[in-house]
């Protein structure tokens, strides 16, 4: 019987839901199902209180776009990112439709026209390579005229699966969205999805 629930979620899906966990989290430390607390977030170094104020006073935006990326890649039974095949990953079959958020973390990134990533480094940008045979360091001041800098938002949604009747832990997804100003449109864009 256990199977044949299984089965007609996969033909018909269900929609994301969020799960608010109200316990605090005092430590702000990565938290799991078991810890049923409120999100860690992350500040890098140099934004402002004012910019992450800013960004997470976009939070519902950010949660909308989120449960769309979830809706179409995860719990739309045509979607091409579920596995079929018995045993593989993720599998719609298992998918609650809940989810909540584990991490948010807000930076900065800075990227040249090429739109190559660069970190900040004793107190210049580095874009560091490999070109298959070795690593390869490319230099620039901080206020070179080819870096914009951007925001950046991660998020990292767990989703919850139906193991035996018992809810927990399936999969974590983790999303991340850029831009120039802030209030400019944002859009996610999936990085990972990983077995928890």
């Amino acid at each position: 019987m256990e199977f044949l629930k299984h089965f007609r979620r996969q033909k018909i899906g269900v929609r994301p839901h969020q799960i608010i966990f109200e316990k605090e989290n005092t430590g702000n430390v990565y938290i799991s199902w078991e810890d049923k607390r409120k999100p860690r977030i992350q500040l890098d170094d140099g934004i402002t209180q004012e910019e992450y104020q800013a960004l997470a006073s976009r939070w519902d935006e950010m949660l909308s776009l989120a449960e769309g990326i979830i809706l179409r890649n995860y719990l739309d039974p045509k979607s091409d990112d579920l596995m079929s095949e018995v045993d593989s990953f993720p599998d719609i079959r298992y998918l609650t439709g809940n989810y909540y958020v584990g991490d948010a973390s807000y930076g900065y990134v800075y990227r040249d026209k090429k739109h190559q990533p660069y970190q900040v480094k004793e107190g210049n940008l580095r874009h560091k390579y490999h070109n298959g045979k070795e690593w390869v360091e490319e230099w620039l001041p901080m206020d070179s005229p080819e870096i914009i800098r951007y925001y950046q938002i991660f998020l990292h949604l767990r989703l919850t699966g139906d193991e035996g009747g018992r809810e927990k832990d399936y999969m974590g997804l983790d999303l991340v969205a850029e831009c120039v100003k802030l209030d400019d449109p944002l859009e996610f864009e999936i990085l990972s999805h990983n077995v928890i």
